[in-house]
């Protein structure tokens, strides 16, 4: 079982909403593609660090799916957007909303 409130710290945290939208509307993303993603409060990029810890946390609760794919002879991993990250954009996009409405 999660602790309370764990998932919603993944939601908010650094990144998590820009690469799961990337991811939605792209086919597959690489890590390399990702690494350009733009923080969409402070418009900085994100670090290599934060990419690679959010992608890891993302794929433990089924949010994205990695593959291994070989290209010229080198493992690449892949990820793809799930039924449930989409329904996590969904949700964050809802409460968005919502709170936008109750902090006027």
């Amino acid at each position: 079982m999660n602790n309370q409130y764990e998932l919603i710290g993944l939601i908010v945290s650094e990144g998590t909403l820009e690469i799961l939208k990337y991811l939605e509307k792209s086919d597959v993303g690489h890590f390399r593609d990702l690494r350009d993603l733009k923080n969409l409060r402070t418009k900085k990029n994100f670090s290599s660090n934060t990419i690679s810890a959010r992608l890891k946390e993302l794929v433990k609760y089924g949010a994205i799916e990695r593959t291994i794919n070989e290209v010229a002879g080198r493992s690449v991993a892949a990820y793809k957007i799930t039924g449930a990250g989409k329904k996590c954009i969904e949700i964050a996009d809802k409460f968005e909303g919502e709170l936008n409405e109750a902090l006027r």
